[in-house]
């Protein structure tokens, strides 16, 4: 974990967020957000790739979700 001033992480905001490690920005010597690396192939970052394709291929988020809802059925039961 590495911390930052507001200022320091400004100008240099590609190279920390290149780094990969978890940052924690700081204002007047105290915490005021904390960046971490995100984790891939976890649930939220494939659904989000998922409706990324949807948004391209134009389809509704209505049909989207009763898609989804059609899959879950037949997975889950």
């Amino acid at each position: 974990m590495k911390f930052v001033g507001v200022r320091e992480f400004k100008q240099d905001v590609v190279k920390y967020l290149n780094e990969g490690s978890e940052i924690v920005v700081m204002k007047h010597k105290k915490p005021i957000a904390r960046l971490t690396p995100v984790q891939e192939n976890t649930p939220e970052i494939i659904l989000l790739e998922i409706g990324r394709v949807l948004n391209e291929a134009k389809v509704s988020k209505r049909e989207a979700l009763k898609a989804l809802d059609r899959a879950r059925q037949e997975i889950y039961g």
